[in-house]
């Protein structure tokens, strides 16, 4: 079973965790350190649409949110 949790970096424990995530994350193979979180997929996906849209022209912000399936 794998999992995921989420870090706040802005805290000191948070900074602290993450820290040691990392180490563990070197030096084991049983912990990994997934940098990539799903908004930035999301954010690629956006932006590859839009320069695509530009280049075509038709990139407008209801097209590029109706394909994304947000209202």
């Amino acid at each position: 079973m794998k999992h995921t949790i989420v870090i706040d970096d802005r805290t000191s424990m948070g900074k602290h965790l993450l820290a040691l995530i990392k180490d563990l994350s070197e030096t084991t193979k049983s912990v990994g350190f997934v940098k990539e979180t799903v908004e930035a997929e999301e954010d690629a996906a956006l932006a590859k649409m839009i320069k695509a849209g530009l280049k075509s022209g038709l990139a407008d912000k209801k097209t590029v949110l109706k394909k994304l399936g947000i209202k």
